[in-house]
C-alpha cells in the first residue's frame, strides 16, 4: 500500500507541474520537433554504416567513397543545428517554469500568517527558494528534456534494429526488463535520500542564517570555535547524505553498462555466426552493432536520470507543500472608517499555544482609547505587552473577546485596509539595504521627495540625513550599520509620520537608546516647543514601553503582570497607588 501511495504522489507532483508548462507549449513543441530530428538523424548515422562497409571497404566503390563522407558531415551539421534548437527551447521552457515557481513560492511565504512564520526557521524557507528550486530546475531543464530526447532516440534506434534484423533485435531487447527492476529500486532509494538531504540542507541554511547574522555576538563571547565545530557537525551530516546519493548514482550506471555489455556479446556471437555461416553481410552486422551501441547510450542516460527525477519529485513535493499552505485570511468587506475615533479591547483572551487549555498568555484585557489619546502599556518583561500590540493589526487572533475600531470588530475589515490604518513602529529596527528615501517611503508608495523630507523633519531626522554622502539617496548597508540606534529609530518614526495612519503602535521604540536620542524621539512623538506636531497628535496611540520615562505623558497607563491588567490610571494616579507601577519606576531610578 505504501509503495502504491508513493507512486500516486509522484504522479500528482508531476501533474502539478504540467500547468506551468502550458503557457510555453509552442516552445515545447519546437523543442520536441528538434529532438525528433536529432533522434532520427542518430538512427540514420547507425544505418549509414551498412553501405559504408559494404560499398567502400568490401566492393571498393569510388562513388560511394565520395558520397558517404559528405553525407556524414551533412548529417552531423543538421543534427547539431537541431540539437542547439532543442537545447535553447527546452532551456527557455525550464527557466520560465522555475521563474514562475520561485515567484509563487516567495509570494506564498510572504503571505504566510505570522503564527505560521514563527514556527518555520528562516533558513528552512530560504532553502526552499534556493536549494529545492534549483533541484526542480535541474529536473525540468535537464532531466525532463533528456528523458524526452532519450525516449525518442530509443524509439528510432529500436525501429532501425528491428527493421534490420527482427530476431536478433528481439534477443537483445529481452534483456531490458532485467535492468528495469533494480533501477526502479535504486530510484526509490534516491527519492528517500534526496528528501533527507534536502532536510539537512535546510538545517545548514537555518544555522547559517542564525550565526552569520549574529557574528558580532559570536565574537563578543569568543565562541568562534564552538560555532565552527557546530557547523562542521552539520556539514558532516550533509556530506553523509550526499555520499549516500553518490553511491546510488554510482550503482545505477555500471549495472546498465553490464546489461549493455552482455547484449553486445550476444550480438557479436549471433551476428558473427550469421556472417560466417549464413551469408549475413559485414556491413549489415556492423550497422546493427552500431545501432545497438547507440541505443544503450540513451538507456544508460535514462537510468541515471531516474535518480535526478526522483530528487526533483521530492523537491517538488516540498515546494507544493508551501504553495498549499493557507494564506492570511483577508477578512470581511466592511470598509475601515476614514476617521478612526476609538479603539476598544473587550474581555480579550489569547494563548500562543492553543493546546494549553485555560493557561492564557493574555487574560481579560479591557482597554479603551479615543482619538487624540495616548494609552501606555507597561510591565515586566514577558508580561504580554508586545502581544497586545500584535493583536491590533491582526498578526494573531484572540481566543476570546474582541478588538473594535469605531465599535466595529476588526475581523470585519479587509486585512489590507486594516493594516493601512495602523502605523507600527517596532522595537526591532528593520531597515532594508536600499536608500534612506526607500526606507522612509516603505508602506507609503508614490509619495514625493518633499513629503519624505517633511516626514523626516517631523522625526528630527532631516539634519543627519542631509549630512550623509548622498543625502536621502544614501544606501543603508545591511542592518543599517552606518547609522546609530537613534538615527535608525528616527527613520522608522519618519516612516510612521509619512504613513499618517489613524492608529499608531509604538513597541519599545526607545528601549535601546541613550538619553539624548530618547529625548529627540520623545519630541518627535509628543511634540516640542519648536515642533508641536508630534506623531501622536490627533491619533489613537498605543505605546508599549519598558522605560517609564516614555509614558509619563500618556492619558492612561495600563500595568500588565502575567498577562493581566493589574493597575490602570494616569502617571500621577499610579504613583499615588504605590503599586507595581511605582515599584517599576523606583527600580529604574536606582
Amino acid at each position: 500500500m505504501k509503495e502504491k501511495y508513493d507512486k500516486k504522489k509522484d504522479i500528482a507532483v508531476l501533474k502539478r507541474l504540467l500547468p506551468y508548462i502550458y503557457p510555453y507549449k509552442k516552445r515545447l513543441i519546437m523543442a520536441v520537433i528538434s529532438m525528433t530530428v536529432v533522434s532520427v538523424l542518430t538512427g540514420a548515422l547507425a544505418y549509414i554504416v551498412r553501405p559504408l562497409i559494404n560499398n567502400i571497404f568490401i566492393t571498393k566503390s569510388y562513388n560511394e567513397l565520395m558520397l558517404i563522407p559528405f553525407l556524414v558531415i551533412l548529417l552531423f551539421l543538421v543534427k547539431n543545428i537541431f540539437y542547439y534548437a532543442e537545447f535553447y527551447y527546452i532551456g527557455s521552457v525550464g527557466q520560465n517554469i522555475i521563474r514562475t515557481l520561485r515567484d509563487e513560492v516567495y509570494s506564498a511565504i510572504v503571505k504566510f500568517p505570522v503564527q505560521k512564520l514563527n514556527k518555520i526557521p528562516t533558513g528552512v524557507l530560504i532553502a526552499r527558494i534556493t536549494y529545492d528550486i534549483s533541484i526542480i530546475q535541474k529536473t525540468v531543464s535537464d532531466s525532463v528534456s533528456a528523458v524526452m530526447k532519450d525516449i525518442l532516440t530509443i524509439i528510432v534506434l529500436a525501429a532501425v534494429i528491428f527493421y534490420m534484423d527482427f530476431e536478433l533485435a528481439a534477443a537483445v531487447l529481452i534483456l531490458f526488463p532485467i535492468a528495469v527492476f533494480p533501477v526502479s529500486v535504486l530510484g526509490k532509494k534516491a527519492r528517500k535520500t534526496s528528501t533527507d538531504t534536502q532536510t539537512e540542507m535546510g538545517n545548514v541554511t537555518k544555522f547559517l542564517d542564525e550565526t552569520v547574522s549574529n557574528l558580532r555576538m559570536v565574537k563578543a563571547y569568543n565562541m568562534e570555535e564552538l560555532e565552527i565545530s557546530r557547523f562542521r557537525k552539520l556539514s558532516d551530516n550533509l556530506y553523509k547524505f550526499f555520499m549516500r546519493m553518490t553511491k546510488i548514482r554510482g550503482l545505477t550506471v555500471p549495472f546498465v553498462e553490464l546489461i549493455g555489455g552482455i547484449s553486445v556479446a550476444i550480438i557479436i556471437f549471433i551476428g558473427g555466426l550469421q556472417v560466417i555461416k549464413f551469408g549475413y553481410t559485414p556491413g549489415s552486422f556492423f550497422s546493427f552493432l552500431t545501432a545497438v551501441l547507440l541505443l544503450y547510450e540513451p538507456v544508460k542516460s535514462l537510468s541515471r536520470l531516474n535518480n535526478s527525477l526522483q530528487e526533483g519529485i521530492a523537491a517538488g513535493s516540498r515546494i507544493f507543500d508551501i504553495l498549499d499552505e493557507e494564506p492570511e485570511e483577508a477578512g470581511g468587506g466592511t470598509p475601515v472608517p476614514a476617521e478612526i475615533q476609538s479603539l476598544e479591547i473587550n474581555k480579550l483572551y489569547f494563548s500562543y499555544d492553543k493546546g494549553k487549555g485555560e493557561n492564557y498568555d493574555l487574560k481579560n484585557i479591557n482597554i479603551k482609547i479615543k482619538k487624540g489619546e495616548i494609552a501606555a502599556i507597561v510591565g515586566y518583561s514577558g508580561a504580554g505587552k508586545t502581544t497586545i500590540s500584535m493583536l491590533i493589526p491582526r498578526f494573531y487572533k484572540p481566543d476570546a473577546g474582541e478588538i473594535k475600531l469605531n465599535g466595529i470588530d476588526i475581523n470585519e475589515f479587509n486585512l489590507k485596509e486594516l493594516r493601512n490604518s495602523v502605523s507600527y513602529v517596532s522595537q526591532n529596527v528593520i531597515l532594508f539595504n536600499e536608500s534612506i528615501r526607500f526606507n522612509i517611503e516603505y508602506g507609503s508608495p508614490g509619495k514625493s521627495l518633499d513629503d519624505v523630507v517633511s516626514a523626516a523633519k517631523l522625526a528630527f531626522a532631516h539634519d543627519f540625513i542631509s549630512a550623509l554622502p548622498s543625502g536621502y539617496d544614501t544606501i543603508v548597508d545591511e542592518a543599517g550599520l552606518r547609522l546609530s540606534g537613534g538615527e535608525k529609530q528616527r527613520i522608522l518614526i519618519a516612516r510612521a509620520f509619512l504613513k499618517n495612519s489613524g492608529v499608531l503602535i509604538l513597541d519599545e521604540a526607545t528601549s535601546s537608546l541613550d538619553s539624548e536620542s530618547e529625548k529627540e524621539i520623545q519630541n518627535a512623538l509628543f511634540g516640542s516647543d519648536k515642533n508641536p506636531s508630534g506623531l501622536c497628535k490627533n491619533k489613537i496611540a498605543v505605546i508599549i514601553a519598558h522605560r517609564l520615562s516614555t509614558v509619563k505623558k500618556a492619558d492612561a497607563i495600563y500595568v500588565l503582570e502575567k498577562g493581566e491588567i493589574v493597575e490602570s490610571g494616569s502617571h500621577e494616579e499610579l504613583i499615588k497607588k504605590a503599586g507595581i507601577y511605582k515599584t517599576l519606576l523606583a527600580k529604574q531610578m536606582e
